[in-house]
């Protein structure tokens, strides 16, 4: 929050009064909507995957909340990468061809944006700076989805033997969800689904700070906020916070009390996903390298396509 109000003239004296409007109700609301944020998520991976791991449900949700757990304390969402481990060593699945699946994953995150987008631009009035963003985001889309194609094209020519080439035609069995018709379904239907729960949440929880945004001005909002996390910090400090408050400027919010609803808004995310996370490693006694865990009952075991998974062995030091 300091690093908020320095970049953006604000004194934190009056922030600290604004944050005395935040309502037990929208604190605990906004708590609430994490958990359902991380189950849509989910299930947008979980769908992803499925065909290609077999893996359930809830195997991604943990997953998922151990990945934002590492998220909140790693800059550059490098909780995404320990997300592919944490779930490689639990079900002794392959980590490349995870990691494929959770390439094409975040690829479907940012593109549903664009139908929530279509939406709100036919049902009402959208900021007109909006349109400016995404259409400089959508480029990056277009050029990485040409990357996931050209990677999986150049993983046909590979011949099995080295670890490096099993690896990569791991990682290619993986990323071919992202040609298939089912993630062309999910993109229009099941990936715009967090995006548009929670800018209906922003909308609502905005009212305690006598912020009143339209549907489109908090998905706005959030656009915005998601654009700061850019800026690499861990959990996003501080660049959440400047980037969500000057959107809501843009939207005709008050600015102190736009940066005192941003830190409380981008606290109650942080929070679920950070505990949720550490108490899902410690009931499972998990240790993310090294070691040994009894659990594990599929080491070294075929998978798909007659490919060995990787052992969920080795001898460096453990991380709780």
């Amino acid at each position: 929050m300091l690093v908020a109000a320095h970049f953006l003239g604000i004194h934190p004296g009056d922030v600290a009064r604004e944050l005395t409007f935040a309502s037990p109700s929208m604190v605990i609301g906004c708590i609430a909507s994490a958990f359902v944020v991380f189950g849509l998520q989910a299930l947008r991976w979980h769908s992803v995957m499925r065909p290609i791991t077999n893996l359930r449900y809830v195997e991604a949700y943990r997953a998922l909340v151990v990945g934002t757990m590492f998220n909140a304390l790693l800059p550059a969402r490098g909780g995404d990468l320990l997300r592919v481990q944490y779930l490689g060593r639990r079900t002794g699945k392959s980590r490349a061809k995870i990691l494929g699946t959770e390439v094409v994953d975040r690829w479907l995150d940012w593109w549903g944006w664009i139908p929530v987008l279509l939406v709100l631009a036919i049902t009402g009035s959208v900021p007109k700076w909006i349109f400016t963003a995404l259409a400089a985001f959508g480029g990056a889309l277009v050029a990485a989805a040409l990357g996931l194609l050209l990677l999986v094209h150049l993983g046909r020519g590979l011949q099995p033997g080295s670890r490096f080439a099993n690896a990569y035609r791991s990682f290619r069995d993986g990323a071919l969800a992202f040609v298939s018709y089912r993630s062309l379904v999910i993109a229009w239907t099941i990936a715009p689904l967090p995006w548009l729960w929670e800018s209906l949440v922003l909308r609502w929880a905005g009212h305690a700070f006598d912020i009143h945004l339209t549907l489109a001005q908090a998905f706005s909002v959030l656009v915005g906020l998601n654009l700061g996390t850019f800026v690499p910090s861990p959990g996003a400090l501080g660049s959440l916070e400047t980037a969500g408050t000057a959107a809501l400027v843009l939207c005709g919010a008050d600015r102190t009390a736009a940066l005192a609803f941003m830190f409380v808004y981008h606290l109650t995310q942080l929070g679920p996903g950070l505990v949720t996370g550490v108490a899902i490693l410690i009931a499972e006694g998990e240790f993310l390298f090294g070691g040994t865990r009894a659990g594990i009952t599929r080491e070294g075991t075929p998978g798909r396509g007659g490919e060995k998974e990787p052992s969920a062995r080795g001898s460096t030091p453990s991380l709780r």
